[in-house]
């Protein structure tokens, strides 16, 4: 009985050591995907400010309240604040970071159909904070 017993427990080890190692590649993977920006993305500055978002595409086109974007291409959003620190999230496309002053954080998305979708602060900012949201409209290419 004891060597069933042993043999059992290697058994678990093994399962547990594979499921581990899955994890982990897994995590390596995602992480390497959030960091590689497509070497075509358009840069978007997004910079918070109680209580709205401002957005500054690589033309000068500065948009407040309201980003338009096309669909099929990437974009790196460059985030910084100008106060306090907030959250940029366009929940729909699982996008969040934070927005802090003095430090510029990065992350990317590439649209893949025409919609309408809220961008908002996700994190607390001050009284205004249910306040700070933006339009995102993602138009065909023309």
């Amino acid at each position: 009985m004891s060597e069933h017993g042993n043999w059992a427990e290697w058994v678990y080890i093994g399962v547990v050591c594979a499921l581990l190692v899955w994890v982990g590649a897994e995590a390596w993977n995602v992480e390497r995907l959030v960091e590689h920006v497509p070497a075509d993305a358009e840069v978007i500055k997004v910079t918070g400010q109680q209580w709205f978002w401002s957005f500054e595409h690589q033309d000068g086109t500065i948009e407040i309240g309201e980003l338009h974007v096309e669909k099929g291409k990437a974009y790196k959003f460059e985030v910084t604040s100008k106060d306090v620190i907030h959250s940029f999230n366009i929940h729909d496309y699982v996008v969040l970071i934070d927005a802090v002053p003095g430090r510029i954080n990065i992350v990317w998305f590439a649209p893949d159909e025409v919609a309408e979708h809220e961008i908002q602060c996700r994190e607390y900012c001050g009284l205004l904070h249910y306040n700070m949201r933006a339009k995102l409209y993602v138009e065909d290419s023309t």
